[in-house]
């Protein structure tokens, strides 16, 4: 099989005239806008990619055209390196000085001047890539681990906050069985509770690692693009129907399970390919190193290594592994198969990892050592999010637990609230009546210090029903914040919040009314 011919063809990158059509650049765009959060994450790849690149021999132009199609945001430096060079008519060491010097971002500075030295010393490329690739991983690593243990912290501290501020707002509603408290007053509380459980959720969101786990291009698995249909549908559904069933005076406890109900199927679909994607990432690092090693071991193509191997051993990936294979056999031009691969894996990692692996493999690179530096990446990569994951899924079981007694505390004490008010003002007449009594003017008196009946309840009503739906969102949004992923899991942890939240505003007053009912049954 002659790879060589295929060079022009990969991932859609530039040919020898370096043209690009207008959707394609477009698309670039828009790609390196996503990725402007995760720049250490696009660094170590780009320079795992050009480390792998390099090793096939290619030229120092050559590197640097295919430096910069990589769709990553770190690519539009070396784009604008590869087009100083050509249309200055200079050397890339000093177009990466001039490019460095144009730099805010001290990272990619730092390293295109070490580069710029590199090159002018003639020093090896491959080696030095290699080099900087491992310390850049290294330093993403660190980083990685740093931003976890703070993440643990923000954790905590999100659940401390959150509790404070609710206990906050249900002691201020107490207090007016004792004293009168103004709305404003009331409402200035609510409102604490809103900010603090919003800065608790941006903090989790920020501290939280930047990465990319789906494709930056777009849906490409079976789930991903069921969810994407789904959500285009059903969330505009959602706000409909919720909206028509609070017009006809619908309980909102109702319309909240309603809604959740509606929305639901694109979050379950997006959390379980959510779930396929970190099992096929897990086990991409041992694809491509044993898919390399047989082939150098036996001294033959990948296509034909892949008849050599058992694939059971691919893990989550078999499936994809062995239509590869079936698809090679047939004739069907390589790129295409690899494409489609990654395609159907829909994972941002396994695309990134593919392109290390087989495209310098595809002009002449060397597939054991290939695999090594691919897999390198990768596993790093996986053992990084596995910390996450457990911090994540930790505060998920810690969140929603909260999100039911917190709920269910504020529903329970503004039901408790009003029927005491009802009780009271019931009593009124009755004590207005044997005022005769020193005795009885002595209890009228004691329950004049209550303030029920000079109390806005609905107000009070109307604010608890804002306060649980600022949370219903805040404890759909933290988590997410911390375990990442796509942004349609959201989705799935708002139902589950919603159905909570829906349920408790039903059945808490129920419960209130079942406990308390001897109170309003008072007679004189």
């Amino acid at each position: 099989m002659n790879f060589t011919g295929l060079l022009p063809k990969l991932r859609g990158k530039a040919s020898s005239s370096h043209s690009q059509s207008e959707p394609e650049s477009k698309q670039a765009k828009k790609r390196t806008k996503a990725s402007e959060r995760t720049l250490k994450f696009d660094l170590f790849a780009q320079l795992s990619y050009m480390a792998s690149v390099a090793t096939a021999g290619v030229s120092r132009s050559g590197l640097f055209e295919y430096a910069a199609q990589v769709p990553y945001s770190t690519g539009a430096y070396f784009h604008d390196i590869h087009i100083m060079a050509r249309k200055l008519n200079i050397d890339y060491a000093e177009a990466c000085r001039m490019k460095a010097d144009q730099t805010t971002a001290q990272d990619v500075r730092g390293f295109l001047l070490r580069m710029a030295g590199s090159l002018a010393s003639g020093e090896d490329e491959a080696e030095f890539l290699s080099r900087e690739a491992e310390v850049i991983g290294e330093m993403y690593g660190k980083q990685y681990e740093r931003q976890i243990e703070s993440l643990k912290k923000w954790t905590d501290a999100y659940v401390a906050l959150v509790v404070a501020a609710g206990l906050i707002v249900i002691v201020t509603f107490i207090s007016m069985m004792i004293y009168e408290v103004g709305v404003a007053f009331i409402a200035g509380v609510a409102l604490a509770m809103v900010g603090a459980t919003g800065l608790g959720t941006w903090i989790i969101y920020v501290s939280s690692p930047r990465e990319t786990k789906t494709r930056i291009t777009g849906p490409s698995s079976r789930d991903q693009l069921m969810a994407t249909k789904l959500f285009k549908i059903c969330v505009p559904l959602a706000f409909a129907v919720s909206m028509t069933l609070l017009v006809f005076g619908m309980d909102l406890g109702w319309v909240l399970m309603i809604a959740a109900a509606i929305v639901a199927p694109p979050g379950y679909f997006i959390n379980r390919d959510d779930a396929r994607v970190t099992k096929k990432d897990a086990d991409v690092a041992t694809m491509v190193r044993v898919i390399g090693g047989v082939a150098s071991a036996v001294g033959t193509t990948v296509g034909d290594s892949l008849t050599k191997i058992d694939r059971r051993s691919m893990g989550a990936l078999m499936p994809e592994v062995t239509l590869l294979r079936y698809r090679l056999k047939a004739g069907i031009e390589p790129n295409l198969c690899w494409d489609t691969l990654v395609n159907e894996a829909g994972s941002e990692l396994i695309e990134r990892t593919i392109q290390m692996f087989w495209d310098p493999i595809s002009f002449g690179g060397e597939p054991g050592k290939l695999g090594n530096s691919a897999a390198l990446f990768a596993s790093k990569i996986t053992f990084l999010r596995a910390n996450r994951a457990m911090v994540a899924a930790s505060f998920r079981w810690l969140t929603m637990p909260l999100h039911i007694a917190l709920v269910s505390i504020l529903a329970f004490i503004v039901e408790v609230m009003g029927l005491f008010s009802q009780g009271l003002q019931t009593d009124a007449g009755l004590l207005q009546e044997a005022t005769s009594s020193s005795a009885a003017s002595q209890a009228f008196s004691a329950s004049s210090a209550f303030t029920f009946g000079q109390v806005n309840l609905q107000v009070v009503s109307i604010l608890t029903t804002a306060v649980i739906l600022v949370l219903t969102i805040a404890n759909a949004f933290a988590p997410k914040g911390a375990e990442g992923g796509h942004s349609y899991k959201l989705v799935f942890n708002l139902a589950i919040t919603m159905v909570i939240s829906g349920f408790l505003m039903l059945a808490v007053p129920k419960m209130a009314n079942s406990i308390f009912e001897t109170i309003t049954d008072i007679s004189p």
